[in-house]
């Protein structure tokens, strides 16, 4: 009612809620995979992206990052794609269990900043914000070197 949908246009889409929800997460991680995926970007302009994408996607955001099983979902792709990331810079072709340990620590501490952010309610200002993962990133790049 709220959403102004007719029960059977909803249910011309999705099997149950439950769907909605699914599909509403693979959405998230597939726009987010967009932005992540596009080798072009320096880490600068990745991490403005995504803060913006968290900002423009603010319910969205909220409602997912609150959920484990989600958290879980996002974490374990992030850390492929920073994976596929390292690898095309590096040339390697092998992931390290040292990379794996370190990438996993990486992913867990920039997830906790932005959920910690968008739990605030965004009121910490988002160029400050975006300075501390950028400061983050950039001594975590050194620890690789």
């Amino acid at each position: 009612d709220t959403a102004d949908v007719h029960r059977a246009t909803f249910y011309a889409h999705y099997k149950d809620i439950y769907d909605l929800y699914e599909q509403l997460g693979d959405t998230l991680i597939d726009e987010i995979g967009a932005i992540i995926g596009d080798p072009s970007r320096t880490y600068e302009d990745l991490f403005k992206a995504l803060i913006d994408y968290v900002i423009d996607n603010a319910k969205t955001c909220r409602i997912f990052l609150k959920d484990r099983t989600f958290y879980e979902r996002i974490s374990g792709f992030l850390e492929e794609k920073y994976f596929d990331i390292w690898q095309y810079e590096t040339g390697q072709s092998e992931v390290t269990e040292e990379w794996r340990f370190l990438t996993r620590y990486h992913m867990q501490g920039c997830l906790a900043l932005i959920s910690r952010w968008v739990e605030d309610g965004y009121t910490y200002p988002k160029d400050k914000f975006t300075d501390i993962i950028l400061k983050i990133d950039t001594h975590f790049d050194e620890i690789f070197s």
